[in-house]
This record gives C-alpha cells, structure tokens and sequence, in this order.
C-alpha cells in the first residue's frame, strides 16, 4: 500500500441507538484518516462517541440496539460496513486487532492465558498447537512479561492489572495487524505501569510499522505518542490537526478548555484549577446550533442557528463559527 493511501478512511460515520426513551445518535457523520504506520489519538469527555467509533471499525456495535446508518468504513480499500459476521472475523485479530479498555472483562476469566492466545492464532494461521503456542510465549517476552513460559499457564485472576493489559497487547499483536485500536488501554493502571505499557506499544507500533488509533482522554499520553489528534465532542469531531499544531494553536474553545485543564507546574499559585464550565448535554435532547454553545464564553448568536462544519487547511480543521475568538 502506497505512503500516500490511507489504510483507514472512514466517512460520513453515522451510529444510532435505540432506547426506551428514544433514539440516540452516539456518532454524527464522522470523517476521519489514519495512514500506514501513523498514530492518531481520538480524544474527548466521556459519552462523545469515542469507543464506539473503534466498535464500528471492529464490526463491534451491539445490534440491537446499535446500528450503523449510513457512512463508509473502508480499509486496505475494502468496505467493511456491511461484511457479513463470518468476512469479519478473518478481518478481526489477522488484520485489525483491539486493545479493550479492561482487560479483567476483554479475557476470559475461565481459560487460561495459554488457551485464549492460541485459539487467536490458530484462527488466523496455518500453524499447530505447538507452533502457536511457542509464538503465543514469543509475544508475552515481546510485551515485557517476565517468565513468560510460567506466566502463558496462569489464569486472567493470577496476574496483576499491568500484566494482564501486556497480556492484551500481545494477544492483539499475534497475528501481525495492520491497524491497531486502543481503547484507554492504560486507564484501570497505576502512573507507572501506565508509561510501561505506553512505552511497550510505541515500541512495537514502530518495529512492526502498525498504524495504531489511540482513544483516550489524557493528553499527556497524546503529546508523547502521537502524531495526529482528532477531538471529539457529542459524536462529531469538533477539531482535528497535528499533535503539535493542536497542543501549540488549539482553535476550538472545547480544545482549548481541555488543554487548559491540565495540571502543570505554575510560577505563581492559582485559587482553583482551570475548568470547563457545564456539562454534555443530553443527547437525546441536543440544542440547535452548535453543541458546545451553552458551554462557551465566545458565543454568539449564529452558534445557536446552525451546527458549524469542519473546516480549514488540510493540516487543521475546526468546526466553530469564532476558532479565533471573533464572529465571523
């Protein structure tokens, strides 16, 4: 595949969700790029659309109630929305693998580690019991799993959270994937096993040239391993740019905010951390105009009119009608 072809191109994404008191439109039309061997972090508060974007990619939506109403999900130059259950298990694990947000619920807590890891790649590959077993232990060594011979025969509950998550990794590179999704791999972890493993999957992400989507909401995660950010806010993406152009000339007042957010180190002491004021609204009951208007200080009356569409130069797009404070 070309450097300049996307592995990854999905348009117009749109998912929906039946619930008793209504439908709720968890993604609306979402565009987005990842190339070959580039790391792209989506961002944003919780319930913006940012985990199921990655279930729509895996073929993962829960149906019913999830469904996926109209876009196009395309990889390698194949369209994956409407492959049938059976195409998308050859596409699962072989070429697109996923790291689940909790390992204790993604692993089986009645198997072994050994038995959970062969099945995968003698799913994927013409290999025997012995051969799968000897790459399964290969990985875990890989991921930085100590006693990996001992560790492969334990089960979920006899390894710490830290293992566990390795566990994750390795399972979802053992069959060599393109495109890697990971969902808050590092949140149930404590700060120093969370570097570990970031460390571990940026290693590999590069000996492997894998394209890796990163979902997450901690930006320090985003500064160190990312090359571009996509900022989602009530299932739209709201601004998307390089890392260094977003973290240096955040334009959109929710990005801004959420920058702002982050502890630092201050000359001078400050009253109370910086915030941003609000909360999501309901999406079954979204306000005209621009969604993030009853929470900005630069609003104005068109934000209340009309949902403001992605726009600007290639490298960084935003959808708001003042990116720089002024009405247009």
């Amino acid at each position: 595949m070309s450097e300049q072809t996307p592995l990854l191109s999905v348009e117009n994404l749109t998912v929906e969700f039946k619930t008793d008191k209504g439908t709720v439109r968890a993604i609306n039309g979402v565009n987005f790029k990842v190339m070959p061997g580039e790391t792209v972090a989506i961002v944003g508060e919780s319930g913006c659309g940012k985990s199921v974007s990655s279930l729509s990619i895996m073929g993962l939506v829960p149906s019913p109630p999830g469904k996926i109403v109209d876009g196009s999900i395309t990889f390698k130059g194949r369209e994956l929305v409407g492959l049938s259950e059976k195409e998308y298990r050859k596409v699962r694990g072989n070429e697109i693998s996923m790291i689940f947000q909790e390992p204790m619920t993604a692993l089986n807590p009645v198997l072994k580690i050994s038995t959970q890891m062969i099945d995968v790649i003698r799913l994927h590959n013409s290999v025997s019991k012995k051969q799968a077993r000897a790459r399964a232990i290969e990985m875990l060594d890989t991921v930085g799993i100590p006693s990996p011979e001992k560790r492969i025969d334990q089960y979920p509950h006899e390894l710490s959270g830290g293992m566990r998550q390795r566990v994750m990794i390795a399972m979802a590179l053992s069959c060599g994937p393109d495109l890697l999704l990971a969902d808050e791999p590092t949140t149930a972890l404590d700060v120093t096993i969370q570097a570990q493993v970031m460390d571990e999957m940026v290693r590999l992400q590069k000996e492997l040239n894998m394209a890796v989507i990163l979902v997450t909401h901690d930006l320090g995660v985003v500064a160190e391993s990312c090359q571009r950010v996509v900022v989602m806010y009530c299932g739209q993406i709201i601004e998307e740019g390089p890392v260094e152009e977003i973290f240096a000339n955040p334009k959109h007042p929710y990005t801004k905010g959420l920058l702002e957010s982050i502890p630092v180190v201050r000359d001078k002491k400050i009253p109370r951390l910086p915030t941003i004021k609000g909360v999501v609204p309901d999406l079954l009951h979204l306000p005209n105009g621009c969604r993030f208007a009853d929470r900005c200080d630069k609003v104005h009356t068109q934000c209340h009119q009309a949902v403001p569409q992605l726009s600007g130069c290639e490298n960084h797009k935003v959808a708001c009608y003042s990116p720089n404070g002024d009405a247009q």
